[in-house]
């Protein structure tokens, strides 16, 4: 993905990755993680600004800094990071609200062709796992590098 995105820093095993968010409210600390929820190797992708009490991630926050594509696409790039190191790694994911489900699955749809060419990308909707089409609302969705 060459669109512009924040840098990051990762942990030694590439399953915590931080970034700033840096907007029209201030500077937001954010932190993406791949926690393995599944054997074999299907890794939660957890997302959300970071507590600054608590050091967790608050994944319900609303910065509205006015950089959310930057922010997605910066998600997307830790995705092909951890995925290059991890190439059988299944990456499932969803929204913290039905709001924001359909933010991730807008920028799926508007990045389909470009994500398909390293990825196959799943929709989870009606109980069931299926290739991800436009027009389908999913509830969760599921990308695996292409072999």
């Amino acid at each position: 993905m060459n669109q512009e995105r924040y840098e990051f820093e990762t942990d030694p095993t590439a399953t915590v990755y931080e970034f700033e968010s840096v907007g029209k409210r201030g500077i937001f600390k954010k932190r993406i993680t791949f926690q393995l929820i599944q054997q074999p190797n299907v890794y939660n992708l957890g997302f959300g600004d970071i507590n600054l009490l608590t050091n967790q991630i608050d994944d319900l926050a609303v910065t509205n800094n006015g950089d959310s594509q930057k922010v997605l696409i910066t998600v997307a790039n830790a995705v092909l990071n951890f995925t290059r190191l991890y190439p059988e790694a299944a990456i499932f994911a969803t929204g913290s609200t039905p709001a924001r489900t359909r933010l991730y699955q807008i920028g799926i749809t508007n990045n389909l062709n470009e994500i398909t060419e390293n990825f196959e990308v799943w929709g989870y909707s009606n109980e069931h796992w299926s290739m991800f089409k436009i027009n389908i609302a999913y509830e969760a969705f599921l990308v695996k590098r292409k072999q």
